[in-house]
């Protein structure tokens, strides 16, 4: 009996030492996690704005809502209140506010005034166990304005597409710490700051949002009407670099960027590569007359059929034009013409040339995704090569690599590096200025693209009143594996805003147009008109 007794007193004396002694940190580490837990709240992240203040990107106040699961009471209505409040399912707040945790994220960005309605509820309906705290949500009031090109936050508060991925070490800041203390009555949480947190910097583009709008609202339109899969508008300040409107038909509500496609997203100007067609003969001129074999009087054979490496190679429609200048080669896109033009330049001279005027690599404009394009090494180049490559086959671009190149026209033959952001110190980008060809050169292809709207393949982007430049594009679509397919085109026109005052270089590309006519200086050409016009009101421009 006494046996029985000392091995029962010894069960009870083992299990107490266990409670008492060897689970004692279990269990005081266990108490003093349900009174307090240390929690990193993002920041107030920096805005950002167009080049004249117009904000595009901004924090607001916000609440982050988490669940104390181990406390909550009268769970149902908990649950029935913040399904009603928040975009999330009852199985997914189920799993939430069920879970058997001190703290369980419910939603970490939700704005201020739904937050306050949820935490009247609750006190209303006896809930208690819901943590509120306060923190910061992006906004974007401009709705799907230049979406592709700043890109949204995550919950986490990182930039996760565009400028805000692009520049979230800059507009982050310092993160803010708080640990949430249970109160006494095990019903109510008080926030004490560990941690303050910094606000990022803002971020000032070279965009201006006006015209941005009108760029955005007449590529969706001219899309629709010439039925063709997408198209994009790409505007450029010759003189700085400044992008000033980077516009697509694609877009999404970045308010909503949940519901959008990896499509919508993507920033055609700096993603998507075709080839030019006929906007590259400008280049090929520019080389030319830089390099002194031609002259704007000089007379080619302009009839349709050039053998090349054992292939004919033809005019746009199989046209003929007999004996035509260089200075016609260029308002009538002559390809015979420009073709024998760029045999007396030769090879290596020509992709010198277009080197220089960065295609084949990145214009660091500082945007994600950046193609680089292809330009093949002159080594790699076939028989066939120079020819196709002077009239704009056989090479392929990006939107920003183009008009980049296309504004050395317009600002004396200076190659710039586009800037898509103002930098800090004085609000003008930083610059990287590259000669390309002489003044005279670039003059003299400006007044030849004055012909092109004039008289040309661009008289459909005339606008009366207003001396313009510019230059058509209708390019074959080269599928993989089976070479330039009938029927796919991409349709550009590139013009200078104006030939007096050369301030703006606009480019405009559509992506195979669907029926009717793919002619760039028809269709891309009247997009052009229209934005032109557009832009000229809005900048308050007079004629010449």
């Amino acid at each position: 009996m006494l046996v029985v007794f000392a091995l029962v007193l010894a069960v009870i004396l083992g299990r107490f030492v266990q409670l008492q002694i060897l689970q004692h940190r279990y269990w005081l580490e266990r108490a003093q996690a349900s009174q307090e837990r240390t929690i990193e709240l993002p920041p107030q992240r920096g805005a950002i704005m167009d080049r004249n203040g117009s904000i595009l990107a901004v924090d607001v106040k916000a609440m982050a809502i988490a669940v104390d699961g181990i406390h909550i009471t009268n769970p149902t209505s908990a649950i029935t209140i913040l399904a009603d409040e928040l975009p999330l399912s009852r199985t997914e707040l189920e799993s939430k506010v069920l879970k058997d945790s001190y703290f369980t994220w419910i939603d970490r960005r939700v704005d201020f005034d739904t937050a306050q309605r949820i935490r009247d509820r609750a006190r209303e309906a006896g809930v208690y166990g819901l943590i509120f705290l306060d923190t910061w949500k992006r906004w974007y009031p401009q709705g799907q304005l230049a979406s592709n090109l700043i890109g949204f936050v995550g919950t986490d508060g990182h930039g996760l597409e565009g400028l805000e991925m692009a520049f979230d070490d800059r507009l982050q800041g310092a993160r803010q710490v708080v640990r949430v203390l249970e109160g006494a009555d095990g019903r109510t949480y008080e926030v004490e700051i560990v941690e303050t947190g910094e606000r990022g910097d803002d971020l000032a583009l070279t965009i201006d949002a006006g015209l941005q709008f009108i760029c955005e609202e007449e590529i969706r339109a001219g899309v629709n009407r010439f039925r063709a899969l997408g198209g994009m508008i790409v505007l450029i300040d010759p003189a700085t670099g400044h992008v000033l409107a980077m516009a697509q038909d694609k877009g999404y509500d970045l308010n909503e960027f949940w519901n959008s496609t990896s499509e919508e997203r993507r920033n055609l100007a700096v993603t998507h590569l075709f080839e030019p067609g006929s906007i590259f003969k400008v280049f090929t001129g520019l080389a030319a007359l830089d390099n002194g074999v031609v002259a704007v009087s000089d007379t080619f054979d302009g009839n349709d059929g050039i053998n090349v490496a054992g292939h004919v190679m033809h005019n746009a429609d199989n046209e003929s034009y007999g004996t035509v200048t260089f200075g016609e080669i260029i308002e009538h896109s002559v390809n015979t013409g420009m073709i024998r033009v760029a045999q007396l330049l030769g090879e290596e001279p020509f992709h010198a040339f277009l080197t220089s005027l960065g295609f084949g690599r990145s214009t660091h404009v500082g945007l994600p995704g950046e193609e680089s394009g292809i330009l093949r090494p002159v080594e790699d180049w076939s028989g066939l090569a120079l020819a196709a490559t002077s009239i704009g086959q056989s090479v392929a671009v990006t939107g920003i690599q183009l008009a980049r190149a296309l504004a050395v026209v317009a600002s004396d033959g200076i190659l710039r590096t586009p800037s898509i952001v103002m930098a800090e110190e004085d609000g003008e980008p930083t610059e990287d200025e590259i000669r390309v060809c002489s003044p005279s050169t670039a003059q003299t292809m400006l007044g030849l693209m004055r012909t092109v709207v004039e008289s040309g393949t661009g008289t459909w982007a005339a606008v009366d009143g207003f001396d313009l430049a510019g230059k058509s594009g209708t390019a074959q679509k080269a599928v993989p594996g089976q070479g330039y397919v009938v029927g796919k085109y991409t349709s550009l026109f590139a013009g200078v805003i104006t030939v007096q005052a050369p301030d703006y270089v606009m480019l405009v590309m559509l992506d195979e147009i669907q029926s009717g006519s793919v002619s760039g200086g028809y269709t891309a050409g009247q997009i052009f008109k229209l934005a032109v016009t557009r832009l000229i009101a809005h900048e308050r421009l007079t004629p010449f």
